[in-house]
């Protein structure tokens, strides 16, 4: 989780590099490469590129810099919701819906 003052400085720099022309994978193979994690580049992005939450979280998934990770965070995600579906099947059997990706197209 990075300071006030350490997002500060990285926000500044990724929005001068969005200013000179870097593309958004550019800057989040940059994030990736210096060891920042998803999270807080989602944040940077918010923040440096004026991204809403969830168009940050979806170009971080859709990233090649991130590639990696794609199959365990779905893995991830998949799990989760069958757990809450198991929660929610337990209080309420007639209750279902199917679960979401969380990806769109970018």
């Amino acid at each position: 989780m990075l300071t006030d003052k350490e997002f500060d400085v990285a926000a500044s720099m990724l929005t001068g590099r969005l200013e000179e022309g870097a593309s958004l994978n550019d800057v989040i193979n940059f994030l990736r490469s210096e060891g920042f994690g998803q999270i807080d580049s989602m944040k940077l992005l918010t923040h440096a590129a004026g991204l809403s939450l969830t168009e940050a979280k979806q170009t971080i998934d859709a990233s090649p810099a991130w590639q990696d990770r794609r199959e365990s965070n779905e893995a991830l995600r998949r799990d989760l919701w069958e757990a809450a579906q198991a929660v929610v099947d337990t209080a309420d059997p007639a209750a279902t819906a199917e679960p979401s990706t969380g990806h769109q197209p970018v």
